[in-house]
């Protein structure tokens, strides 16, 4: 029979072999150049272009991304993602000061097996002139999927997207969602210039 003491010992001497026995998280870091041959003509996905330079900063807690040649269509200061899964709102002064409007940016990730995937959407909030009633617009969600390859000198990155709240009417027809260009998918292939 064991006492206390050596209930605990056997509790943290198990706890320590759990932690060290899981993987640790890829580290995404660098600078990251397109590879034009492997990755092929780009699909089109509304909202985002196919960045030709990403730059990534991980910390323990978060993943900056920066590009440059296309991407995300919202300011690079503001695509950061927690690794921990919890959601970002931040306001968006690119657009200037705009009467009875705001835009907000939201981010989240989630970690998929080894592989990262990023959440970015554009929110408005605005005023109806007509009621004063506050409205809220949500925009295109770019998601992008970051997978490194084996020898970490490879990223492989998926985009695509999708509609929170899809419109009546697209292009001047009734929206169908399989003529969403949001909702295409591409796959692009970075090679890393330098380490970060």
């Amino acid at each position: 029979m064991l006492n206390g003491r050596a209930w605990t010992g056997l509790v943290l001497a198990a706890a320590c072999a759990t932690l060290s026995a899981q993987p640790s998280m890829p580290d995404f870091s660098g600078i990251w150049q397109i590879d034009d041959v492997q990755s092929g003509r780009g699909v089109d996905v509304w909202g985002q272009t196919r960045a030709r330079v990403l730059v990534i900063t991980q910390t323990p807690s978060e993943l900056m991304l920066a590009t440059d040649g296309g991407g995300v269509n919202v300011p690079g200061d503001l695509q950061r993602y927690r690794l921990d899964g919890d959601e970002l709102l931040v306001r968006d002064d690119s657009l200037g000061e705009l009467a009875d409007f705001v835009r907000k940016v939201r981010t989240v990730a989630r970690w998929d097996g080894r592989a990262f995937k990023t959440e970015t959407e554009t929110v408005s909030e605005s005023v109806d002139a007509r009621t004063g009633a506050p409205t809220t617009a949500r925009g295109i969600t770019s998601v992008l999927t970051f997978r490194l390859g084996a020898d970490n000198n490879e990223l492989n990155v998926e985009r695509t997207g999708f509609r929170a709240q899809p419109p009546a009417l697209l292009l001047g027809a009734p929206y169908d969602r399989k003529t969403d260009l949001a909702y295409n998918v591409d796959r692009v292939r970075y090679v890393k210039a330098t380490t970060r």
